[in-house]
């Protein structure tokens, strides 16, 4: 159960999953709804209401009349206009089967990878370079090492690897040594392939690594890997090849 659902469990029905949709009726067939209440608005009533208090980053009508999306940093929750009820679940369309609140997150969060500090991370261009993608990874991550077997299959790509050690107390002590290397491109795989470790007595200035860190709070980044694509969308975990191509080919376009 996560953060919002267990805060609300005693105020919502029995089944946190919630599929807004009924028999026979798509989501786009029905009424389009009225305007939606300002975030203030509903921040406001949902603070006269007893229970945790909520942040909400922002307010969107739904397909279905009378309900309206919440959005509460990377979760969603769905309220009616007065705020007396709330609804944690996946809204999901019945006729394409297509999952709303999925999309909706995926938008909301979306980063501006022009804004990411690409100073700051390890490069790798594999073919043209053409396709991007950036990833904060931790050097005793074991997906981070799957997910870095699956990346030398790619082709036509730029990688940018965030070294965002948080796993264990030699993280940082590596991620500062693979980052002071003469060949960064070169300690970090042959790190994460081959357990091969960088030269000894290597020092330089590391800042970049400690600001990596202080980057994934800002983004709201907490676990390895995560990828994100040059379109701003982000994904978590050891993607397989073919999601990874899917991803890079719709961040191209």
């Amino acid at each position: 159960m996560n953060m919002i659902q267990s805060m609300w469990a005693t105020r919502l029905a029995r089944h946190a999953f919630v599929t807004f949709a009924t028999a026979g009726i798509s989501l786009s067939a029905i009424a389009a709804p009225p305007s939606a209440p300002t975030r203030a608005e509903i921040q406001d009533m949902l603070r006269k209401n007893p229970g945790p208090d909520i942040d909400v980053t922002s307010v969107a009508k739904t397909p279905l009349a009378g309900i309206f999306e919440v959005n509460v940093g990377k979760q969603l929750i769905y309220t009616d206009r007065s705020a007396n009820y709330l609804l944690v679940g996946q809204m999901i369309e019945s006729r394409t089967r297509r999952n709303l609140t999925q999309v909706a997150l995926q938008d909301s969060s979306r980063i501006d990878f022009s804004s990411l500090p690409l100073a700051n991370a390890i490069r790798t261009v594999k073919g043209d370079g053409s396709r991007r993608m950036a990833v904060f990874a931790d050097p005793y991550c074991p997906y981070c090492k799957r997910l870095e077997q699956t990346l030398q299959k790619l082709d036509n790509v730029t990688i940018y690897t965030f070294l965002f050690p948080i796993l264990t107390p030699d993280s940082k002590p590596m991620s500062d040594a693979i980052w002071c290397s003469p060949d960064r491109h070169t300690a970090w795989s042959s790190w994460m392939l081959n357990g091969t470790k960088p030269p000894r007595g290597t020092s330089c200035n590391a800042a970049a690594v400690s600001s990596n860190l202080a980057l994934a709070r800002s983004l709201g980044i907490s676990g390895t890997p995560t990828i994100i694509f040059s379109n701003g969308t982000e994904r978590t975990g050891a993607l397989p090849l073919d999601e990874l191509n899917s991803a890079l080919d719709a961040g191209k376009s």
